[in-house]
Parts: structure tokens; sequence; C-alpha cells
């Protein structure tokens, strides 16, 4: 299984946005370059693994801000620290809303979070497409080791070692 990321919107990349109306998000780098969320690319390993993977191997490199991509819905910033974003992750999904006469409606879904700078709770921010009125577009999280785990840090993170006891059940 293939690692690299998705730096360019390349044509699986428009297949999947713009043929198959699927949700995905780019983030801006400090270099000046993107990620794309490439999420089931063939060959490849899981969008999220190759991700952390490159910033775990490329510390120099920062996530500046993390936008909604999605043709057709409005451009959307869930996150923007010009001096690197520490602590955050994203996540997708569907979901079905059923109804008593057996007919249903589909959702997509972007949940992008980020660790506060106390590393105390976790700021979420979800996108739903099409709007629905059972999801909320903002909560607070507190830090587990599920999703402290699955978080990007900058390097020598100072939220990463507040929050390592979640990690490994300990304190630093």
């Amino acid at each position: 299984m293939k690692t690299g990321i998705c730096r360019t919107f390349d044509p699986y990349m428009k297949d999947i946005c713009h043929r198959q109306t699927i949700m995905s998000w780019e983030i801006i780098l400090s270099d000046g370059s993107s990620i794309w969320g490439d999420y089931e690319r063939p060959g490849y390993m899981p969008c999220w693994d190759r991700v952390k993977f490159f910033f775990a191997s490329n510390t120099d490199v920062k996530a500046l801000e993390i936008k909604l991509y999605m043709f057709g819905a409005p451009t959307h910033t869930f996150f923007l620290d010009e001096d690197g974003l520490d602590g955050f992750s994203i996540s997708r999904g569907i979901a079905k809303e059923q109804f008593m006469d057996g007919s249903f409606k589909d959702y997509q879904f972007l949940v992008v979070s980020l660790l506060r700078p106390e590393a105390d709770n976790i700021d979420v921010k979800k996108f739903v497409w099409p709007f629905n009125e059972f999801e909320k577009s903002q909560s607070i999280r507190l830090p587990t080791g599920d999703n402290v785990s699955e978080m990007v840090f900058k390097n020598e993170s100072e939220k990463f070692k507040k929050v390592q006891k979640h990690i490994n059940g300990t304190a630093v």
C-alpha cells in the first residue's frame, strides 16, 4: 500500500468530488502547498493515516488552515492559524435519516476537531450536507485516548505534552 498524500486536485479528486459529489477537505500548508482528502484511493493506505504519517515525517511543515471541499457547497474554513494548527483531526462519514413511511434521506458530514491551547477541551466543527436540523454544527468534547490519538500535533507541541496521559494512560 502506498503512503503518499494527495498534493494536487488530480483526476481522482475531481471524480470523487465533482462526479460522485463526495465531501472532502483541503489543508493549506506553511510551504504554500495543499493536501487533499482523497478517501478510498485505490492502492493507498487510508487517507487520514497517510496525512498523519506525512506530518510525522515532515515536522517543519505546518497545517495553517482546514477547509471544506464539496462541489456546489459554499467555501467554509473550519480552523485557521497562521502559526500552525496544533492538535487537529478530520473525519467524515454518512448518516441516514429513516422516516416512519420507509423513506429516508442520506447526509454526508465532515467533522474537524482542534484541541484548545489549555488542552482541556476540543472544539469540534461539523459540516453536514444537505443541512439537517438534528446535527449541531459546533460542540465541545473532552480529550480521550481515542480522539487524541487521531490528532496531528506540531513538532515539540506543548499541547501534546499536556494530553499525553490520554494516549498512554499516565501523565508525562
